[in-house]
C-alpha cells in the first residue's frame, strides 16, 4: 500500500509538467461489449446457473504522450473499467477498477511504473484470443459459474490456476524494465512489492499478501521462412516460497494462427502452506490451491477480411486436491465497420471440485451472442 502511494504520488507530480510540454498528444479509446448468454448446464447442476445471463463490459483508456528528441517518449495514463452482472469481481477497486501507470521509451529501453501487469503477463503467447471472450481469466465463467474461482467482495478462492498467464499479482503498482530488442528478442522483469490486487488471485487477508513479488520474463518474435514465430519464458517468486513458470509459442501463416501455453506453480519452502481446512470465513477452505497446480491452453484461429474465429482449450488442475477445469470455446468475431464487433461463442465447461457434491462442481454447454462498440 505504501508504494502504490508513492507509485501514484510519483505519477501525479510529472502529470502537470507533462500536461505543459509542447507538442503533448492526447490519446484517448474506449469501448462496451454487451453479452448475452443462453445456458445449458447438465441435469445434475441445473440449478447452478440461470437459464439466460446478460453481461456489459466498459472500458475507457486515456493518456498523454509526449515525443523527445533521439527517440525518447513519456506517456502517462489512466485506463478504467466497470462492469454490469459480472460473477467475477476481478476489477482492482470491485465493480470497477483503474490502472494509473507511466512509460518511459528510450534507446536504452522502457521503463514502467504503476499500476500495470507483470513482464510475463504482458509477454504471454498461446492460444489466439477471438472477441470478447477468451481463455484466460475467462469471461465465460461469468455465464456458467466455475466454484473454483470465486471473486466477490467479501471472498477469494482460486482453487486452481484460472490463466496460464502469470496474473498472480494483476495489476498491483509496481515497477518494469524492459531491454530494447536484440534480434528480435526482449528481456524484461518486474518488482512488485504488494503482491494483492482485486485483478489478482491474492487473498486480501492471507498472511503473504503484502509480500514482494520478482518476475523475470524473454520474448521473441521470429521469420522461420515457413511462419512466423513468436515464443515467451517466464519464472516468478512470489512470498519467496511461491515460484511460477510460464512458456508459450505461437506460429502465423497466411491468415492461420497456432498458438499454446504452459503455466506451472509450486511452493518451494515452509513459511506459508496451502489451506486445506480454514475456521475463518475470509479464508475458505483450499483458497489458495492455485499455488500447486498446472495449466495449459491450445488454439488454432484463422482470419479472413472482417471475420475471425478460433477453437481452443484450457485445461487446469490442482496438484494435490480433485479440483480441475476443462473449458472449450468456439469463437467468432464479425468487425461490421471499425466502430462495431458481432460476437457469437459455444462453450463446453467441465469444473471439478475437491468433493463431488453439485456446489462444488458445474458442468455444461452456453451460448453467448454479442456486440462491441469501440473508438
Amino acid at each position: 500500500m505504501k508504494f502504490k502511494l508513492f507509485a501514484l504520488s510519483a505519477l501525479a507530480l510529472l502529470w502537470p509538467v507533462h500536461t505543459q510540454a509542447a507538442d503533448a498528444e492526447f490519446v484517448y479509446s474506449g469501448r462496451v461489449d454487451s453479452l448475452y448468454s443462453y445456458n445449458m448446464p447438465d441435469s445434475r447442476y441445473k440449478h447452478n446457473d440461470h437459464r439466460d445471463h446478460w453481461v456489459n463490459i466498459f472500458s475507457l483508456n486515456l493518456g498523454i504522450e509526449k515525443e523527445f528528441a533521439d527517440d525518447y517518449q513519456l506517456g502517462l495514463y489512466a485506463d478504467f473499467n466497470a462492469g454490469i452482472n459480472k460473477r467475477q469481481d476481478n476489477f482492482n477497486n470491485g465493480d470497477w477498477g483503474q490502472e494509473v501507470y507511466g512509460i518511459m521509451d528510450s534507446p536504452y529501453g522502457r521503463i514502467m511504473l504503476g499500476e500495470t501487469y507483470n513482464v510475463a503477463y504482458q509477454f504471454q503467447v498461446g492460444a489466439p484470443r477471438v472477441g470478447a471472450i477468451g481463455l484466460n481469466d475467462s469471461d465465460i465463467v461469468n455465464f456458467m459459474a466455475n466454484p473454483n474461482w470465486v471473486k466477490t467482495k467479501h471472498e477469494t478462492a482460486y482453487r486452481t490456476l484460472n490463466s496460464t498467464s502469470m496474473n498472480t499479482d494483476g495489476v498491483a503498482p509496481k515497477i518494469s524494465y524492459i531491454t530494447p530488442e536484440i534480434y528480435r528478442t526482449s528481456f524484461g522483469v518486474s518488482f512488485t512489492p504488494d503482491t494483492y490486487d482485486r485483478r489478482g488471485l491474492v487473498n486480501k487477508f492471507a498472511k503473504y499478501a503484502d509480500d514482494t513479488a520478482y518476475v523475470f520474463s524473454l520474448y521473441s518474435e521470429q521469420d522461420l521462412g515457413f511462419a512466423d514465430m513468436s515464443a515467451a519464458l517466464g519464472y516468478g517468486i512470489f512470498n519467496q516460497d511461491d515460484k511460477e513458470f510460464t512458456a508459450g509459442l505461437s506460429f502465423y501463416k497466411g491468415g492461420w494462427t497456432l498458438g499454446a501455453s504452459y503455466r506451472k506453480t509450486y511452493v518451494d519452502g515452509g513459511d506459508y502452506k496451502i489451506t486445506q481446512q480454514s475456521l475463518n470465513p475470509r479464508l475458505p477452505d483450499l483458497f489458495d490451491n492455485y499455488r500447486e497446480g498446472q495449466a495449459w491452453d491450445v488454439g488454432l484461429k484463422y482470419e479472413i477480411g472482417p471475420f475471425q474465429t478460433a477453437l481452443s482449450y484450457l485445461h487446469s488442475e490442482a496438484k494435490d486436491s480433485r479440483n480441475k477445469d476443462d473449458i472449450i470455446l468456439l469463437s467468432n468475431q464479425y468487425q461490421l465497420n471499425k466502430y462495431v464487433d458481432l460476437y457469437l461463442v459455444g462453450a463446453q465447461v467441465n469444473f471439478r471440485g475437491a468433493d463431488r457434491t453439485i456446489a462444488e462442481n458445474n458442468k455444461g454447454y452456453t451460448v453467448v451472442a454479442g456486440v462491441g462498440l469501440h473508438f
